[in-house]
């Protein structure tokens, strides 16, 4: 009983070890958040989850979102696993707290693909439309081959600021957004609006939280330089650009 007393007190420590806290910005993050601020509110305030918030976004547009964006789903623990082998090796402190925290947002990730296909059951969209290749429009799949090249050839800064930091952070906001109006669909005629259903958007409404806070610690602790800085903030303002790009083709060519 005592040598477990010692494991799981040995446990509980290493787990205090790598846990990433939240701290003050210096000066260039500051500067860095405010100038991707626009970008940012492009995202969550686009004209899709308004239209999803107030219940006009239709079946049609589900759909065709649902299964564009699902390549981008499926691939998101690629991109992290390539992150993953950025991170130095050794037990330094940013090291282990990385590579923890990598390991264990790829575990989450890994079920999000089979819940974004609940996702779009509920909308319609048969299972077996993802068990062949999708091939999204040419602008919604800019922000695959973007987050593709930064997580292979970008610095291990530059690619937790892509892929965790800003791909992370609005979708955590516009699940948060949208959550109470998919509601509307409730009762609407081959719509299912189950738990089930529901899944994805109610796991990234909740614990994507603290997620882009975390992936913003790591940048801070890897980007020591004033060209990494500017490297960091090209990146998250890139991919946010493409992800405004592919929310713009889906209202488009699906309304």
């Amino acid at each position: 009983m005592q040598a477990v007393r010692k494991l799981r007190a040995s446990l509980l420590e290493g787990s205090e070890q790598a846990m990433i806290r939240i701290t003050p910005h210096p000066r260039w993050v500051e500067d860095f958040l405010r100038s991707i601020a626009p970008d940012h509110e492009r995202v969550i305030n686009h004209q899709v989850f308004k239209d999803i918030k107030r219940g006009a976004f239709t079946k049609k547009q589900f759909q065709g979102t649902l299964t564009s964006a699902y390549p981008l789903i499926e691939s998101f623990p690629k991109y992290m696993a390539l992150t993953l082998a950025k991170v130095p090796p050794g037990r330094s402190e940013w090291s282990v707290k990385t590579r923890d925290w990598l390991i264990t947002n790829m575990e989450q990730e890994r079920l999000h693909a089979r819940w974004w296909g609940q996702f779009a059951a509920g909308f319609g969209v048969p299972l077996e439309k993802f068990d062949s290749e999708i091939y999204p429009p040419p602008e919604m799949d800019a922000i695959n081959n973007y987050l593709w090249r930064v997580c292979t050839y970008g610095s291990l800064a530059e690619a937790i600021s892509a892929a965790n930091f800003a791909v992370e952070g609005v979708t955590g906001e516009w699940t948060k957004n949208v959550r109470e109006g998919i509601e509307n669909y409730r009762g609407v005629e081959d719509i299912d609006i189950s738990e089930r259903t529901l899944k994805w958007i109610t796991a990234h409404a909740h614990y994507d939280d603290r997620h882009p806070e975390e992936a913003l610690e790591i940048v801070k602790a890897y980007a020591t330089t004033i060209e990494e800085q500017m490297t960091v903030s090209r990146a998250a303002k890139r991919t946010l650009e493409y992800y405004a790009m592919a929310l713009d083709v889906c209202y488009r060519i699906y309304k």
